[in-house]
């Protein structure tokens, strides 16, 4: 069992890390470029940065590149199982999926009225997820990884390592809010 949790972290590392350095190098000009939706609120708010955007996507695709070059070494054979230019756009996939899944979960938030740090409880620690593995379900090698089991083991445990890491981050003053 502790083999399977450490894979599927292991799988979903380009998923995990592109919002974490989204927050990194986040700032400047929004996404949205302050623009309201049709009901009157933000679309995204001032939290969905053009420079985290292409910074989390950075972040995601050289995680997934150091996990490549680190299973070549200890000899392991996850992504090595596809040539490297196959392992990049999974990569991509991953990383597109959950900072767009994270733009999602911030546009719903604000149609529901949550403000920017506000709690949506599951949306918040789902939403990159779900659209991270929707995303890289296009891709030719997702079913030799992700299995069903390492999804749903996936499911339950990215709420937990979502709150641990958002912990860290308000703890290194890096987020507003510890969730």
């Amino acid at each position: 069992m502790l083999w399977t949790l450490i894979k599927t972290i292991w799988l979903f590392l380009p998923a995990y890390t592109p919002n974490n350095f989204a927050v990194i190098f986040g700032g400047g000009k929004p996404i949205d470029l302050g623009k309201n939706f049709v009901d009157g609120k933000r679309i995204l708010g001032d939290g969905k940065t053009f420079r985290g955007f292409f910074g989390g996507l950075f972040g995601g695709l050289i995680t997934g590149l150091a996990q490549y070059k680190i299973e070549q070494i200890a000899g392991l054979e996850f992504f090595t199982t596809m040539p490297l230019s196959s392992a990049l756009t999974l990569f991509l996939l991953l990383s597109l999926g959950s900072l767009t899944g994270d733009l999602l979960g911030s546009f719903i938030k604000r149609r529901l009225g949550i403000e920017r740090g506000g709690k949506a409880p599951l949306l918040d620690q789902l939403d990159f997820l779900v659209v991270a593995i929707v995303f890289a379900s296009f891709h030719e090698y997702f079913s030799s990884l992700y299995t069903a089991e390492v999804i749903v083991i996936a499911l339950i445990l990215t709420p937990l390592l979502h709150k641990l890491i958002n912990v860290i981050a308000y703890l290194l003053r890096l987020k507003d809010v510890p969730w």
